[in-house]
């Protein structure tokens, strides 16, 4: 336990490890902590009460049909094949295979298509008089093709169409399962629907787990980053003032020595993450008093959300730097951050795939659409874990070679500390 503990006040006494904190804190408490103020129930004299998605064929299919024509006139397709955003650009073959579907769905043929010159791809803002001197934003709609979706069409055969166009572009599209609703089926929010969020929140729920949810959405985004500073620094500043030499002559295992330091930096970087989560469920608790409150839900959720992501970037952070730099280390670890955020945007709520470095949640309701992506999210988080434990394992071998003068990573200047200090 006393290397434990040493490595303990190593990661606590360290520049990066303060900026990890000051990280946390400020992401906590600018973001989730910002001005929160208790629900209120929904009343039935209420203009607005948003939107939900919800499965309605007559204003999915020519939404989603509507969708399909305007991103082949573009000339490309957004997808998330694997949690990650890819700008998709059909080959000849697969545009042909996809103008055949636009046709069963709305009788344009691919000639109509490639020559109509009239395109405007819409969602730019415009300015319109209100005639009172000022002026109103809008969004422009796409000039499009006259769309006839055939009254023949059925449900069913759409939904196998949009599939069908789906694998064209190559899975994780708009049109897919998983995404379609989401995307083309957004209708107002009745005062029944409103009040049946509410309750299922307040009473079902118990209040907590979506506080949780939310909070885990926000903390998650620095969580995947910010461990592999902490973890490359110290590994680095270890070979920099040749510490390796003393860890290399002294009789403990490459398996005690990597792992102890695995779990003192998890160990550590996890103490301002509680007391986020102690002062979030003390939060609700103020906001709510008298209510039922789930008192474990910041804890459940925080430890299936955010453990993972505190796993992967520590052990990036080591073994990278154990084999080329602490530099590589973070370089790599960013740009899969940066393209987990990126995949991210395409839906923050009720759209976590199972690949996704940085699921998000990012608002109070949606239970139902949490729900629907519990399996994926649920794989996800056991994926990464067993990743982080994979390259533990790896970082374990490739530190036991180095000791044994077998290799001294890519920048290490071509000998093993150990035989430096032997000669």
């Amino acid at each position: 336990m006393s290397l434990f503990f040493k490595e303990c006040k190593k990661v606590i006494f360290s520049m990066t490890f303060l900026l990890y904190v000051i990280v946390v804190f400020a992401m906590y408490f600018t973001q989730y902590d910002n001005d929160r103020t208790p629900l209120v129930q929904p009343r039935a004299d209420m203009e607005n009460y948003g939107t939900i998605a919800k499965e309605t064929p007559e204003i999915l299919m020519p939404n989603a049909v509507e969708g399909l024509v305007n991103e082949y006139l573009s000339g490309s397709f957004t997808a998330y094949p694997i949690g990650f955003y890819k700008n998709v650009k059909l080959n000849d073959r697969k545009s042909e295979e996809l103008c055949d579907i636009i046709y069963e769905l709305s009788g344009i043929t691919k000639e109509q298509l490639d020559n109509f010159s009239d395109y405007e791809q819409g969602g730019a803002l415009t300015a319109v008089p209100d005639g009172n001197g000022g002026v109103t934003w809008t969004v422009a709609e796409p000039v499009l093709p006259e769309i006839n979706i055939p009254e023949t069409l059925t449900y069913e055969r759409f939904r196998e169409l949009m599939r069908q166009a789906d694998k064209i572009i190559g899975g994780g599209s708009n049109y897919s399962d998983e995404y379609i609703i989401g995307h083309f089926s957004r209708v107002p929010k009745t005062y029944e629907d409103a009040l049946d969020e509410y309750n299922d929140i307040i009473y079902n729920e118990k209040i907590s787990p979506a506080y949780a949810r939310l909070f885990c959405d926000y903390a998650c985004i620095d969580l995947a980053i910010m461990p592999v500073f902490v973890a490359a620094a110290l590994a680095g500043k270890d070979s920099k003032s040749r510490m390796e030499q003393l860890v290399y002559s002294r009789k403990i295992s490459s398996a005690r020595l990597v792992l102890t330091r695995f779990a003192a930096l998890v160990t550590v970087m996890l103490i301002p993450v509680i007391i986020t989560v102690i002062h979030a469920q003390a939060g609700v608790c103020e906001l709510y008093k008298g209510y039922e409150i789930d008192m474990l839900a910041f804890t459940k959720y925080s430890s299936m959300w955010l453990l993972p992501n505190v796993l992967l970037a520590t052990a990036v952070g080591m073994l990278l730097t154990e084999i080329f730099s602490p530099l590589i280390a973070i370089f790599v670890q960013g740009a899969w951050w940066f393209g987990g955020i990126f995949a991210s945007t395409g839906g923050l709520t009720g759209s976590i795939t199972s690949f996704v470095l940085v699921p998000r949640h990012n608002n109070l309701y949606g239970a139902d659409l949490f729900a629907e992506t519990f399996k994926q999210f649920t794989f996800n988080r056991i994926f990464y874990t067993a990743l982080a434990m994979v390259l533990m394992i790896i970082t374990v071998i490739v530190y036991e070679i180095k000791r044994r003068g077998g290799f001294n990573g890519f920048f290490g200047g071509g000998k093993n500390s150990a035989d430096k200090s032997a000669a």
